[in-house]
């Protein structure tokens, strides 16, 4: 029998007493026989994440002898230097933080570094790896580093680390949300010298309005479409989006239909205390009165364009950007994200106090300019790209 993963004592050594968890990379959507065979490029991308420009590579005069040492590094991953720790790395390594369950690189790791409800998310599914978990808010270490995790508030069990070595306050995260979301602890600025953040909104037009007032824009469209007597299909996240929605119109009296992607996730947070009433996995043809909610990759799948009547809706903080609306050809679009839009990044990252910020992914060049004009020192944390040869 497996035993759950072992959790740090209080200010205890990370590599104290070992544990195996069974672990498995975060679970593939599965595409039914009758999916549609059409699905272009653009159908595989994680909704979350905006489409972006191609960057030229760093200049030379970046990388001159004048540059202070450097915190973090990427090679084939994020790596905090001189420590055997990475973050959501990308490649095989011994010990990974995963900072939230969107992360698909788990199987990877040798041994992970991760929330005990990230963990319960990802291991839902097959695999094994060896997690070494903490609650938010507990200080623990590992050899003269001493972390602790903190909410990021992007999905149920989502965290920052923040890590203290030589009386310096460094934090790692991916995406966070200052907002609070009905599924998630949101996040809260992290006093620092260093931080490591993505820029995965990172440009003006993405002003997100108050959840409330989407909230109701999203009821008011699923009543619009009942009373037609047309299906609600809402595309939103797998994970994260997906289940505030369940628990926005769960509580509201409406009945769901749910991809068995999302109802898997969802059985999860049920089982951590989050209240997801009123929904059913999808399975044939909905009744009248259900809602149904799918992830962006199936949004054309056989089992939608059967239904004899619906509208399709986008759930989305890429809702903000028309061009991308326009281009997944849904009958509405409402601006819903667990990430943080501009404003919220920009004021996020500035409440740290942080001299010196890695932006890890999404608009860099665009974020880095803005943080600059405040005073901010910024460097690039991405993957280099392969220059062509012809």
């Amino acid at each position: 029998m497996n035993r759950g993963p072992k959790k740090s004592p209080e200010n205890g050594d990370l590599f104290a007493p070992r544990t195996d968890a069974s672990i498995a990379r975060d679970a593939p959507v599965r595409v039914d026989p009758d999916e549609d065979e059409d699905e272009d490029e653009d159908d595989l991308q994680h909704d979350e994440t905006p489409p972006l420009p191609r960057r030229p590579l760093p200049r030379e005069t970046e990388l001159s002898f004048g540059e202070p040492v450097r915190e973090f590094e990427y090679n084939g991953g994020i790596h905090l230097t001189d420590s055997i720790l990475w973050c959501d790395a990308d490649r095989r390594t011994d010990l990974s933080f995963i900072s939230h369950a969107h992360n698909d690189f788990i199987g990877k790791n040798r041994r992970i570094l991760a929330t005990d409800k990230t963990v319960r998310i990802i291991t839902r599914a097959s695999g094994k790896v060896e997690a070494l978990t903490s609650p938010y808010r507990r200080s623990f270490t590992l050899g003269p580093l001493t972390m602790e995790m903190h909410p990021a508030g992007h999905v149920l069990g989502s965290a920052q680390l923040l890590i203290t070595r030589n009386d310096k306050r460094l934090v790692y995260t991916s995406d966070i949300n200052p907002r609070q979301t009905a599924t998630a602890e949101r996040a809260k600025p992290i006093p620092c010298d260093t931080l490591v953040i993505p820029a995965t909104y990172g440009l003006p037009i993405y002003r997100f309005p108050p959840r409330e007032e989407v909230h109701q824009q999203i009821r008011a469209f699923v009543e619009r479409c009942l009373e037609d007597k047309a299906t609600p299909v809402l595309i939103a996240n797998q994970i994260g989006t997906s289940q505030e929605l369940m628990r926005l119109l769960g509580e509201a009296g409406f009945r769901l239909r749910v991809h068995r992607s999302i109802y898997d996730v969802a059985k999860v947070y049920r089982e951590l205390g989050v209240s997801l009433p009123g929904s059913r996995r999808f399975a044939g043809t909905p009744a009248r009165d259900e809602v149904v909610i799918f992830p962006p990759i199936l949004r054309k799948h056989a089992s939608i364009r059967k239904l004899r009547k619906s509208q399709t809706a986008l759930v989305s903080g890429n809702a903000a950007d028309q061009g991308y609306v326009f281009r997944h050809r849904v009958d509405a679009a409402f601006v819903l994200s667990d990430t943080a839009d501009y404003e919220d990044l920009i004021t996020f990252i500035i409440e740290t106090g942080a001299s010196e910020v890695y932006l890890s992914s999404g608009f860099i060049d665009e974020l880095s300019a803005d943080l600059r004009a405040r005073g901010v020192r910024v460097y690039s944390l991405v993957k280099p790209e392969q220059l062509s040869l012809f």
